[in-house]
């Protein structure tokens, strides 16, 4: 009984609220339903309140109660039924809305805690989208009343009609020239390179100035005000933003539509002004100029601006168009109400501000623009990443990626746990819960099982095609000049020549030992002493046999050329660090070649030079062990190894083929032709460069195979099960160019040394240590392999340096995943 009274207490004591004699109100149509605008001149605010809205404020005066604010209520809308809890949530939401306010005592406290949480709530938004940030501006009004006299007459409707015109017969020009425009466009690493992208950063920053200062001018022009403007960083690029939340006060919709398409108007005149100047000016400054802004104005113009999957001027557009308000937190707020009822189980609240007819469309949109935003973010993150990968700031794209992916995922489960978390009286829905969660988990599988065809990339260096390299058999001292690079040698040439004083005496002990052990094998023969004259005997073979091995290693001092070619140095040997030789002088430093460098010491396996057989370089790549299966080279897909000749590719060695088709070539075979083509080395079974190199290998090639046993020619048709693996080459000093070729060889073992120049510390990408010697050993296995380059020999020469990509189709999403993890973080016990 005393409660009943303390709450009819309650509903008639007068409510503390007064409505704000300095706003501004305009009534406006939607879809043929009266809304109220509201603005808020002191904080610049609008608000659009449904009819028993306006009126609840307008009777707000500080004395009515609840009940009799209920009774006028019913009065002036008597076919809206509110209840007394009904009201209280109006009024509330006035309250939190700013629209009235009250003389009792202790108001200060409340409001401030309104523009504290409200400013926090500015901040959590900005820390959460990095690559879009509006910072504070300021009041553009004066500056926009001065420039209004001077270019209003872009808004007449002669005007507009005659830019737009001017606009379609530049989009014309494009269209008939269009070859030759697309001709004259670089390729990304030129357009995204220094300086083109300090000339497209300070472009974009002018184009959108220009871009927001339309939107401003326009919305004076229909006679609206504009109080806001600042500075924004979209892609952090700086921009302006002109805030014509003003615009909602005019009555018609088709200048509301006018306003948000006045920014894309003026942009759309500057790009055809660009393609034209452009067309008509040769290469030079203001020809790239015009390239930059068209490509600013045009491609941001349709991604960002005019696209209502956005929250830009397109979507403004688009919602007075329909004449739908709030169009995106309405879509947003079914789906979050689609999700709760169908995935958990929790019957939303009836709202009377959510539309009741077209609620498929409005979630289809909100999951359209939710789609978009990822793709738009994904565009961005691997943009930044591209361009900054060859400055070696690709991990700072890699960290925006990891922020940006990390808080949209936060913001998803932050409002679903809101969302399971909330009050309510009926338990959430096991059985849709378990669905819903069997349904994710099947779904996310069968996305992890999907094979992804990716790049995988990996470093080369140039050296001569099908090199041999030269090294020393024995330790020795390097004797007068030997051969130097680019001289042309014959098999069995002399190339160098050491000396070892060590190995001559003990050859010059060894002789002397043999003569002695002559003369006491006549002695004990003169003396018939069988024991005495056996044991000379085993005693002179014995030193006879060392003899002839220390004359082998003095035979191996002179080496001489394996086979015809021109002579290549071998790669430079750095000096050795100081602190690694404390105690001892430094070694031999450069290459064996070079004039510093004779009579000094070189200890046994020096690569001493190389030797090439033609004038063609190939590409050693080395590969990382967790990519050598996906690589086939041409031996693994041809199934044998061989050996260039003049007369013909010797067979080797027969590898193993994974579908155990028998090969009819055995080792020690001549191949002499493939179909009809003279054969003189693995490389000529590819297509080459005249055969479209972008084209797969022929699945069956028609060879001509000359006996080791009988010497007698037969037709051999090899079948091949798979192909070698095509590889894109592009060079540090030619980045416009980008060369293919197939594999021929993969090591059969990881490298125990990697050239210097592929070293992380030299500013290569593979990560090595540098052992006591100086040479750079690979931290994590990784194997070589060779691809022939038969294209623009004059402009390779041998140690250049570049990136290389092959196509891997078979790894699923996980199997990317698990490699991404495993190279990024390693785990030692």
């Amino acid at each position: 009984m005393s409660s009943a009274a303390s709450l009819t207490t309650a509903n008639r004591r007068p409510i503390p609220l007064q409505v704000r004699d300095d706003l501004v109100y305009e009534q406006i149509e939607y879809l043929g339903v009266t809304y109220f605008v509201v603005k808020d001149p002191v904080g610049l605010k609008y608000f659009r309140l449904q009819p028993e809205q306006y009126h609840a404020l307008q009777l707000l005066n500080g004395n009515r109660h609840l009940e009799e604010l209920r009774d006028d209520l019913h009065e002036v809308l008597p076919t809206v039924r509110l209840q007394l809890s009904d009201i209280q949530h109006l009024i509330t939401d006035l309250h939190q809305k700013g629209l009235v306010f009250s003389n009792r005592i202790g108001q200060g406290a409340a409001l401030a805690k309104l523009d504290f949480e409200e400013k926090k709530k500015k901040l959590f938004n900005t820390m959460r989208s990095l690559l879009y940030v509006r910072l504070p501006g300021w009041d553009p009004e004066t500056v926009l009343a001065w420039m209004y006299p001077f270019v209003r007459w872009l808004f007449h409707p002669v005007a507009v009609t005659l830019t737009l015109l001017f606009v379609v017969s530049s989009w014309i020009l494009l269209a008939v020239h269009f070859e030759t425009f697309s001709a004259q466009l670089p390729e990304f690493q030129q357009f995204f390179s220094w300086p083109n992208l300090l000339y497209l950063w300070v472009t974009l920053g002018t184009c959108k100035i220009i871009h927001e200062f339309g939107h401003g001018i326009s919305c004076k022009h229909f006679g609206g005000e504009c109080h806001a403007m600042g500075v924004m960083l979209l892609v952090f690029s700086p921009c302006l933003y002109c805030d014509v939340s003003d615009s909602w006060m005019l009555r018609s919709k088709w200048q509301r539509i006018a306003i948000g398409a006045a920014g894309m108007y003026i942009e759309v005149l500057i790009s055809a002004v660009a393609i034209y100047v452009w067309w008509n000016t040769q290469s030079g400054l203001i020809h790239h100029l015009c390239l930059n802004i068209f490509f600013v104005t045009t491609i941001t113009t349709v991604i960002w601006n005019a696209n209502p999957l956005m929250r830009f001027d397109g979507y403004y557009m688009m919602s007075d168009l329909l004449e739908i308000p709030n169009l995106r937190p309405k879509a947003d707020r079914l789906l979050r109400d689609w999700f709760g009822w169908y995935c958990l189980g929790i019957e939303a609240k009836p709202d009377p501000f959510m539309p009741e007819t077209g609620r498929v469309g409005f979630v289809l949109f909100a999951i359209a623009a939710g789609l978009y935003r990822w793709f738009i973010l994904a565009a961005i993150l691997v943009f930044l990443y591209t361009v900054l990968k060859p400055y070696g700031l690709q991990s700072v794209g890699i960290a925006l990626a990891i922020v940006s992916i990390t808080t949209i995922l936060f913001n998803l489960l932050l409002n679903i746990y809101k969302q399971v978390t909330a009050p309510r009286i009926e338990p959430l829905s096991r059985p849709k819960i378990a669905f819903s969660l069997g349904l994710f988990v099947t779904l996310v599988a069968m996305a992890l099982a999907v094979p992804l065809p990716l790049h995988v990339e990996a470093m080369f260096l140039i050296e001569p095609h099908d090199v041999r390299h030269v090294y020393t058999a024995t330790s020795g001292r390097l004797e007068g000049k030997p051969a130097q690079p680019g001289d042309t040698v014959e098999s069995g040439d002399t190339l160098a020549v050491l000396s070892n004083p060590a190995l001559q005496l003990e050859q010059i002990r060894l002789e002397q030992q043999n003569e002695v052990q002559l003369i006491r094998v006549s002695v004990a023969n003169a003396l018939d002493d069988r024991p005495r004259e056996e044991m000379a005997r085993a005693n002179r073979q014995s030193t006879r046999s060392q003899l002839d091995e220390f004359q082998k290693q003095i035979q191996r001092m002179t080496v001489r050329a394996p086979h015809s070619g021109t002579v290549v140095a071998a790669p430079l040997v750095p000096l050795p660090p100081l602190e690694s030789r404390p105690d001892q002088l430094a070694a031999w430093h450069g290459t064996p070649l070079d004039d510093r460098n004779r009579n000094c010491f070189l200890p046994e396996r020096t690569h001493l030079l190389s030797i090439a057989p033609d004038s063609e370089y190939q590409a050693v790549v080395v590969i990382d062990q967790g990519d050598r299966n996906d690589m086939v080279s041409a031996e693994e897909a041809l199934g044998f190894a061989g050996n260039s000749g003049p007369d013909g590719l010797t067979v080797s060695s027969i590898l193993a083929t994974t579908s155990g088709t028998r090969i009819d070539i055995r080792p020690g075979d001549r191949i002499t032709s493939r179909d009809g083509k003279p054969i003189t080395r693995l490389a000529d079974l590819l297509p080459g460069t005249e055969e479209t190199i972008s084209k797969a290998v022929p699945k069956t090639l028609r060879l001509s195979v000359q006996g080791k046993a009988d010497g007698a020619t037969r037709d051999v048709t090899l079948t091949l099960t798979r192909s070698p693996t095509l590889v894109e080459l592009k060079f540090d000093h030619l980045p416009d160019r980008t060369y293919q070729g197939f594999i021929e060889k993969i090591s059969r073992r990881d490298l125990d040394f990697v050239p210097e120049l592929l070293s992380n510390k030299l500013g290569g990408e593979v990560a090595t240590a540098t052992d006591r010697q100086g040479r750079e050993r690979p931290l994590s296995p990784a194997y070589q392999a060779t691809v022939l380059l038969r294209e623009d020999s004059p402009l390779l020469k041998t140690g250049l340096r570049g990136r290389s990509r092959f196509l891997v189709e078979t790894r699923t999403a996980y199997q990317w995943i698990y490699r991404w993890y495993r190279s990024t973080f390693k785990f030692r016990l």
